[in-house]
Order: structure tokens, then C-alpha cells, then sequence
């Protein structure tokens, strides 16, 4: 009886260890994905932040809060730059002026939205400072945004009025060709958080990725197929990258051509590639879809 209790006793030893050691897993694996920039069946990043205004945190966060491990962008270095924001002025969202009335977004940010609930900001390094601000009239979402998941997601806002152009607001001409080289120097810029789940900085910030093929991208991430040719990928030492808040903002290269919009990845900094949308790409849907829609 005495070597039964013993046996028993080192079954459920052995028991709960392998429990912890499945939790352990379990929950590791949770909080991976979790940091995910957007998961399925999670809300779009417009409808998440739809109803929601400006924190205190927002108020009072550093001039020199930034993308995980960029720095202060300087004033007017990113004249294309617009922060899309709901009609509570809160940031959500980065863009870029690629025509008159045209701002180039991802999908993700204004899909399931109605055009009356964005406000398209311009003219500023500080997004919840003073600048200019345009309606929208129309939302161009791709027809096939997330068909399948992660793939076309891009967007076009079509604004309400003609922008005004001056020294810190300018277009900026999309890349047509797909010209780059593993190890390029790219820069993108946005108001993401600089730390997992903090508040948006008031400073526009920027940071130097460099380049990574698809390929190559789609290895970092198990082979995933939710990388594919329309996406661009850059890499960045780990405490450096996207974070919240930078979906939809520009990647730029030496030329000062828009090669990207951001897309996904595993935020902030924790060593995985960012993933954009491959502007070359997309440029012809981004053609026809500005000409399409313009008035004779």
C-alpha cells in the first residue's frame, strides 16, 4: 500500500509538470500572437478606434516618443505624411499624399468605416497640433482586401476638396518599378507607439529599415503563405520597428519614392520583419483606380 501511495504521488508529479510545461507553450504562443499587428477576426484598426479620443497619456506623451528605436523626424522631412485620425481628432492611422485629392492607406485602416467618420490631417509633425485637416468623399478598399488574409491590403481616400500644397505638404511620387536590392536602406516614418500598448507620441518619428525579398520574408515567418510577392519586408534590429499606430504609414527609399505602406508583423521590435504593401505592385490597381474616379 505504502509503495502504491509513492507511485501515485510521482504520476501526479509527473502529471502536472507536463502541465505546466503545456501552459507554458500555451501561453506563450498566446502572447506571440497577441502582438500581432492584426490578427483574424480581430477589428479593423478604424473600427477599433473608432469611438475614441485622445487619452490623457496621448497629452502628455514625450516630444521624443518614437517608433521603437527610430528618432524625431525633422519638421518638413515628410511632407507627404498625413495622420488619419477619427472625429474625435484621435490618430489611428498613417497615410501618404500621392495625388491632389488622393491619399494612399492600408486597407485595414478604413475598412468597415464610413467616410464621415475620417478625418484625413496634413501639414504637421505634431498630429494632435495645429494643421490642416480634409473630409473624405469616397473610401477605394481593393476588392480583394484579405482574399486571402493579409494579401491586397491597400487603400485610397478620396478627399472631399483639392489639397493645398506648400513647404510641409507635398505628394509623393509612387515607385513603379520593383528596383530594390536585399540590404537597402529604406525609411518609414509614422506616430506608432514606441512601446507594446502605449500611447501614440505627438512627434512624427522615423526609423532606417533595411530591405528583405519575400522570400526570404515568408522563411522568417515559418513559410507562411500570408507573404507573397505584393508585400515588401524590411528587417531592423531587435527594439527597433512598427509598432500600433504605424499601420498605413509611408516606406520610402534614397530616391524619395514611395515603395510601401504598412501592413502587419509582430510588433515592436521584437526582431521579426515589418511587412508592407509592395507599391510597384499595386501601382497599376492605384492608376486606375485615381483615374477611374477622377471627373471629366
Amino acid at each position: 500500500f505504502f509503495l502504491d501511495i509513492q507511485q501515485i504521488t510521482r504520476n501526479r508529479m509527473w502529471f502536472f509538470a507536463k502541465l505546466n510545461i503545456f501552459l507554458t507553450i500555451l501561453v506563450a504562443v498566446a502572447v506571440t500572437c497577441s502582438f500581432a499587428l492584426r490578427m483574424h477576426g480581430e477589428p479593423y484598426e478604424g473600427l477599433r478606434y473608432r469611438n475614441t479620443g485622445p487619452t490623457e497619456a496621448s497629452s502628455a506623451a514625450s516630444l521624443t516618443g518614437r517608433i521603437v528605436g527610430g528618432q524625431e523626424a525633422i519638421a518638413a522631412s515628410a511632407p507627404w505624411q498625413v495622420s488619419l485620425q477619427n472625429i474625435y481628432g484621435n490618430h489611428f492611422c498613417g497615410g501618404a499624399i500621392i495625388h491632389d485629392r488622393f491619399v494612399v492607406t492600408a486597407a485595414s485602416c478604413v475598412s468597415g468605416l464610413q467616410k464621415s467618420w475620417i478625418m484625413v490631417v496634413t501639414s504637421t509633425n505634431n498630429w494632435m497640433g495645429e494643421a490642416w485637416w480634409y473630409a473624405v468623399s469616397a473610401i477605394h478598399v481593393h476588392c480583394n482586401f484579405d482574399k486571402p488574409l493579409y494579401h491586397n491590403d491597400i487603400a485610397l481616400l478620396e478627399l472631399a476638396t483639392l489639397i493645398a500644397y506648400d513647404e510641409k505638404t507635398q505628394n509623393i511620387t509612387i515607385a513603379d518599378e520593383d528596383e530594390l536590392v536585399e540590404g537597402e536602406i529604406l525609411t518609414m516614418t509614422g506616430w506608432g507607439s514606441s512601446v507594446e500598448g502605449g500611447a501614440y507620441p505627438n512627434a512624427l518619428n522615423q526609423l532606417s529599415v533595411n530591405y528583405l525579398p519575400y522570400k526570404k520574408c515568408r522563411s522568417a515567418y515559418g513559410g507562411s503563405e500570408n507573404v507573397d510577392m505584393g508585400h515588401l519586408c524590411t528587417t531592423s534590429p531587435v527594439g527597433q520597428g512598427a509598432c500600433h499606430g504605424d499601420t498605413g504609414g509611408p516606406l520610402v527609399n534614397a530616391k524619395g519614392q514611395l515603395v510601401g505602406v504598412g501592413n502587419w508583423g509582430i510588433p515592436c521590435g521584437r526582431g521579426f520583419p515589418d511587412v508592407f504593401a509592395k507599391m510597384s505592385y499595386h501601382a497599376d490597381w492605384i492608376r486606375s483606380t485615381i483615374n477611374g474616379c477622377q471627373q471629366t
